[in-house]
């Protein structure tokens, strides 16, 4: 009788554990975005020896920078955007060089699952006033 109570309360245990647990070992999803600058050949325009140099790359709003990454995939060099800090709607100065300057709008949406809450993701990406698509890699192409 003693073992059939364990091995009941064992089962109680068991199946009503919370999510919780298996949000423990779960990762929220990344809040980055990746941008390819593409000439109309479809050749990267980012690196040191090309025209945008990452070094002189900036995203900024008043004294808000958001941070940038850039990595190396299939011969492109991609902006890795993490957007989290970015307010929605709002414009942003995406300084290219000394001379040339794009202005970036991300239209984002909150929204919650079982094991995070207020997430975003981006609905709309918006340079210079045109809304710009993802590619089939998921990535954002500005092309100049």
């Amino acid at each position: 009788m003693k073992n059939t109570f364990l091995i009941i309360l064992s089962l109680f245990f068991m199946l009503s554990c919370d999510t919780n647990d298996d949000c423990a070992a779960t990762d929220p999803p990344p809040t980055t975005v990746q941008i390819l600058i593409l000439d109309s050949e479809g050749n990267s325009l980012i690196g040191e020896e090309n025209i945008y140099k990452p070094s002189e790359i900036r995203l900024d709003r008043g004294n808000q920078n958001i941070p940038l990454r850039f990595y190396d995939f299939d011969g492109k060099t991609y902006i890795d955007l993490y957007y989290y800090e970015m307010e929605f709607e709002k414009d942003y100065n995406l300084k290219l060089n000394e001379q040339e300057t794009d202005i970036l709008n991300l239209k984002l949406k909150t929204y919650n699952t079982d094991c995070f809450n207020g997430l975003k993701s981006v609905v709309k990406f918006n340079l210079n006033g045109e809304e710009i698509q993802r590619d089939v890699n998921y990535a954002f192409v500005i092309q100049k």
